[in-house]
């Protein structure tokens, strides 16, 4: 539980990091194109963001998915974001979603990994409602937003 909390908020941080900071467009040193290339064999549209000169994003499509890819100065990977579709949910997060939210549909999915911990952001969709439920990969979930539809 410990390391969901920390992804989440490593996330989140990142995430604020990338939206409210200014970044620019830069080239990566060779350590971190080195280790890029490795965990991302056949990126393609790579295109490179730091605001800092420290933590530098990669943001990129493998197999048709869009993907970010967090570095650290020294070339470690930190975290990951891509989008996926509804039938890469495991089948265990989809079984439950489908049982707790019945009538809504699966819009769109976040998957954040760091280190060993993976988690799902799920927006769910019905007539009424949009739903934001973050969950883990053993179906632990929470509601983090509810929005009535206009």
């Amino acid at each position: 539980m410990k390391k969901i909390i920390l992804l989440v908020g490593a996330a989140l941080l990142l995430s604020a990091n990338v939206l409210l900071a200014a970044p620019y467009e830069t080239t990566v040193n060779n350590k971190i194109n080195s280790a890029f290339n490795e965990a991302f064999t056949g990126a393609t549209d790579v295109k490179w963001y730091t605001e800092d000169n420290r933590t530098y994003t990669a943001k990129f499509t493998l197999s048709n998915t869009k993907v970010t890819a967090f570095y650290k100065e020294d070339g470690s990977l930190m975290a990951t974001s891509r989008y996926l579709q509804a039938d890469q949910l495991p089948l265990k997060v989809s079984a439950r979603l489908n049982k707790k939210f019945p009538g809504n549909s699966i819009y769109c999915v976040v998957e954040y990994t760091a280190e060993d911990s993976v988690i799902y952001f799920v927006t769910l969709e019905n007539s009424d409602t949009w739903t934001v439920v973050k969950t883990d990969q053993d179906a632990n979930f929470k509601i983090q937003s509810r929005l009535k539809k206009a």
